[in-house]
């Protein structure tokens, strides 16, 4: 099993969510403690959770880029 993944160790892959994906797995993660998530139905929604938050920050990056602005 991988060890946990700390908060310095990995960005907020959810923003400020506090869960990161390390090596397949996600992990629920607070300054002092980390819990892998055995949950295939939490682990699945937020599965696709991350991938919204991807498509849409990439729409933004393309309207951003196509008006010229930052």
């Amino acid at each position: 099993m991988p060890s946990p993944p700390s908060s310095r160790e990995l960005p907020g892959l959810l923003g400020d969510a506090p869960v990161v994906r390390r090596s397949g797995e996600w992990w629920l993660t607070t300054p002092v403690l980390s819990l892998r998530l055995d949950d295939p139905v939490f682990a699945g929604d937020l599965d696709r959770f991350a991938a919204d938050l991807a498509d849409a920050q990439r729409a933004v990056a393309a309207f951003r880029s196509a008006r010229g602005g930052s």
